[in-house]
């Protein structure tokens, strides 16, 4: 009797990355797809516990009673986040220009501080953060949480856009002075320009964060007229039964802007982050 040879199997090392790799992006997407699915289903299957499952019936008016409560808190996000960045970004920009590209002897030290500040905690700041809105007359106010955000954020901008302007060769700088280019006219006419994926970078990071942080609109803002998404959101799952359809429709919503920004933006984002890591 003959009997037929099996072959042996063999994984390339490009089959055995792709394998765990798509296992990796399912586990990291299996929260997503918890959110879009809890944010369809109706009050019944959520007292079910029937969180993994698909819906039965896609229950689109949690979305309406969702967003009838967020809208207040999307708009004010909205109002705070954009010129929060924005300002953010400006004074970073220019502090990481003269840490960067102009040769004084405290700079090192202060580019030391910038980074302390940027990877401590904000918490521990927050009583006299708050103390200082409250003698500025600025808690309960839209702008009282740009102050709080700009003050927690300039650093991280100052810190990631000099990184990016270290990489803008020193010869540039000088040929743009040998021709009578001043400092402020060389940062707005050619550091900005040659340095925009890193501007675009620290801008999408720094909205990001405003737009997705807690503590601090739960701290310094009462009511639902004055309060941002993110506190409105936490109120959703109801205080007497757990409305988590509705929570996920408003997290559903609430993650829209930084979703769209990222993909609107998001080649530029990217390729700074490699411009940055490369050079």
């Amino acid at each position: 009797m003959v009997y037929a040879e099996t072959p042996d199997v063999k994984l390339s090392p490009r089959s055995v990355w792709v394998v765990l790799l798509t296992a990796v992006a399912a586990v990291w997407l299996l929260p997503l797809y918890t959110m879009l699915a809890t944010s369809l289903k109706t009050m019944r299957e959520i007292a079910t516990g029937q969180y993994i499952l698909p819906p039965r019936e896609f229950a689109l008016q949690n979305y309406r009673v969702a967003l009838d409560t967020l809208r207040y808190g999307l708009v004010n996000s909205t109002l705070v986040a954009l010129p929060a960045t924005a300002l953010a970004v400006l004074l970073g920009s220019w502090a990481g220009f003269f840490l960067s590209r102009l040769r004084f002897r405290p700079a090192q030290a202060i580019f030391f501080l910038a980074t302390i500040a940027t990877f401590l905690p904000y918490q521990i700041v927050l009583i006299p953060l708050t103390q200082l809105l409250s003698a500025l007359h600025l808690i309960n106010t839209r702008p009282g949480l740009i102050v709080a955000y700009l003050l927690l954020t300039t650093p991280m901008a100052a810190l990631i856009t000099a990184t990016f302007f270290q990489t803008v060769p020193m010869e540039l700088q000088e040929a743009a002075t040998l021709d009578g280019c001043g400092p402020s006219t060389f940062y707005w006419r050619i550091l900005l320009p040659a340095a925009r994926l890193g501007i675009i970078s620290t801008a999408i990071l720094i909205f990001t964060l405003v737009w997705n942080e807690f503590l601090i609109p739960t701290a310094m803002t009462q009511g639902t007229l004055n309060q941002l998404a993110t506190p409105v959101l936490a109120g959703l799952k109801g205080n007497y039964a757990q409305l988590w359809h509705i929570q996920m429709a408003g997290a559903t919503l609430t993650s829209l802007p930084p979703l769209m920004i990222f993909v609107v933006l998001g080649r530029y984002f990217v390729s700074g982050l490699m411009a940055g890591t490369l050079k």
